[in-house]
């Protein structure tokens, strides 16, 4: 997968002092005003203000516009080539994949526990404290000067774009393992995970549709599941299930039952699976048999056994 990697830091919109609120007068302040507030930007900083009636609030709100900021800077610099595996284009005996290209999207970026870890422990911060003496309202004005640096933009650029390949490695495994089915609990772990990673990306994700699509696939071995009587002498019965022409094992146990046998048990063995019963009250002119059934997914796989 090829990234393209633009490094901006010039993206903070300018700032400017908040004036005054009509009926506010100023109470008190943290110390005196610093040289950086109201600046538009200072380089290696990300400088942001906000105004809520509680500090708390208004920590709150500073932080999460620093976050915004930061998740900006990321998702400009990062720039994705996404290959297409249903996009083909035919010239004569020439045919090609195209490739599509994501930027990748602010809220998704935000979501990175490097961002959400961000915290005002690390700011510079400096806030006034208004209040209207008619009518008893107040707030504060607070300003926040955050450090991030080119190398800070680089280093979560950098830890973005790993955790997105470590994404497409883990899809790219799950449909490389539908060619090499070997156990029902198998496609029942790969269906669990693919809807976890479906969560994990995002509906706004372009690989979602290429997630479902691998789902869907998984789910449809359910239905080519076919049940083998290996052999079937009475008392005794040897099954396997086979999908695609191999044989696939299973930890679950069926559901076993008869018209007249009784007393099943079930054991595994190799690849297969023994099912001992008595049938004692079976008789010759009728049509005994076993039922076996599974459920796979929501689908049942199930199949009479005749003896005599």
């Amino acid at each position: 997968m090829k990234k393209i990697l633009i490094i901006a830091l010039g993206l903070m919109l300018p700032l400017c002092t908040f004036a005054q609120k009509k009926g506010f007068k100023l109470v008190e302040k943290s110390g005196d005003k610093p040289e950086w507030v109201g600046k538009g930007s200072v380089k290696d900083y990300i400088i942001v203000q906000s105004d809520k009636p509680t500090l708390e609030e208004a920590k709150a709100d500073a932080m999460q516009k620093v976050r915004a900021e930061i998740a900006s800077s990321v998702a400009t610099n990062v720039v994705r080539t996404v290959n297409s595996y249903t996009q083909k284009t035919v010239e004569g005996t020439n045919a090609s994949t195209n490739a599509t290209m994501s930027i990748e999207s602010t809220s998704k970026i935000a979501k990175m526990p490097a961002i959400q870890g961000v915290s005002i422990t690390k700011a510079d911060t400096y806030h006034e404290f208004f209040k209207n003496k008619k009518t008893g309202e107040e707030y504060y004005n607070l300003y926040v000067k955050y450090p991030f640096s080119r190398f800070d933009l680089v280093e979560l650029v950098t830890a973005y774009e790993k955790h997105e390949k470590e994404i497409d490695d883990r899809i790219a495994n799950y449909e490389d393992g539908l060619n090499n089915i070997e156990s029902v609990e198998q496609v029942d772990d790969a269906i669990t995970a693919l809807g976890a990673l479906v969560k994990e990306v995002g509906p706004e994700d372009s690989r979602v549709d290429r997630i479902s699509g691998i789902t869907n696939r998984y789910i449809a071995i359910y239905d080519n599941i076919i049940m083998d009587i290996v052999s079937n002498v009475p008392g005794k019965l040897t099954i396997r299930l086979v999908y695609n022409g191999n044989v696939i094992t299973t930890s679950q146990k069926p559901r076993v039952s008869s018209n007249c046998a009784t007393q099943f048990t079930v054991r595994s063995e190799d690849d297969n699976m023994i099912i001992n019963y008595n049938s004692d009250y079976c008789y010759a002119q009728d049509d005994n048999y076993v039922e076996i059934r599974f459920r796979f997914g929501s689908k049942f796989v199930k199949e009479k056994a005749y003896f005599k």
